[in-house]
This record gives structure tokens, C-alpha cells and sequence, in this order.
């Protein structure tokens, strides 16, 4: 693991590793080097698949949830994952105009063919950096709540009508 300075207030902590523990070498989880992997499989035979009816309920209850969610969202009722949704179009739409979509989608699954073999060879260095870089980020909200944030004159609270 390589060695980095750090402040004299930072307690150092175990850094978290991103997908949990590792039983298996994510190679061996994706067919590497057995022969038996997800590529080499043969299709099934579609005569022979059958959908239980429960698993058919639980698949219509689960998009029944994302409707509800995308109505709560749209609506206004929960407003953190609509300014998300809104940031995550406009940088989407920002990246739109300077890569065409093809290219786009060749760099996205690009990134998902070499990111897992990457981090499974550099993977206690980036466990590293990225908790040091989580407790920068807390170190700099903690800062800007104090000097910013908490600064801002308040007024008394109405409360709400209830009807």
C-alpha cells in the first residue's frame, strides 16, 4: 500500500473496501481461466425455460414500485432524486456534445471490460485513496458549514397548515 502524508488530525481507519470481501477473484466470478465461463456458454433451448407465476408477480410488483417512484420524483414529493435526475441529464447532455453516441457507448463498455480487472490488480490502492479522498470530503463540509453555512441568519420557522 503506498505511503501518503496526512494531517496530524486524521484518525487513520481501515479503508472500506468497495464491493465487500472478495471470496473469489472477480476473473474466476466472470469464467477466466475455467473454460465454464459466462462466455463460453451455449444458449439454452427456449422450449425449455419456463417462468413460474410468482416470479411473474414479484417482476410486476417491482415495476409497479418504479412507477410509483417516477411519479413521487416528477412530482415534486422527492426532491434530492429530482435535482439529481436534473444534474445527471444536464452533465449527460453537457458529455452529449462533445462525444458522438457511438463513441460514447465504445467508452462505456470499454470501461466495464478493463475497470473490474484494474481493480482487482490495484485494489487495496484504491480502497486507500478513495477513503482518504471520503475523508477529505468530509473535512472540507465540515469546514464550509462552519464558515459558510452556519453564518446564514435563519427566521423563525412557520409551521405548516394542516387541513
Amino acid at each position: 500500500m503506498p505511503i501518503y502524508s496526512s494531517d496530524s488530525d486524521d484518525v487513520p481507519e481501515s479503508p472500506k473496501r468497495f464491493f465487500g470481501t472478495h471470496e473469489k477473484p472477480l476473473h474466476a466470478i466472470l469464467g477466466g481461466g475455467t473454460g465454464a465461463g459466462l462466455i463460453d456458454r451455449n444458449p439454452p433451448n427456449p422450449r425449455a425455460i419456463t417462468i413460474p407465476e410468482s416470479t411473474v408477480h414479484w417482476l410486476f410488483a417491482e415495476i409497479n414500485k418504479m412507477l410509483l417512484k417516477f411519479y413521487h420524483v416528477s412530482s415534486g414529493k422527492d426532491l434530492k432524486t429530482f435535482f439529481l435526475a436534473i444534474t445527471f441529464l444536464w452533465i449527460l447532455s453537457g458529455i452529449g456534445n462533445y462525444f458522438s453516441s457511438l463513441n460514447l457507448l465504445y467508452t462505456g463498455f470499454l470501461g466495464l471490460m478493463s475497470l473490474p480487472a484494474l481493480y482487482e490488480r490495484y485494489g487495496n490502492e484504491v480502497d486507500y485513496i478513495a477513503s482518504k479522498g471520503n475523508r477529505d470530503m468530509k473535512k472540507l463540509y465540515k469546514t464550509i458549514d462552519t464558515k459558510f453555512l452556519n453564518k446564514i441568519p435563519r427566521g423563525p420557522v412557520k409551521e405548516k397548515k394542516r387541513f
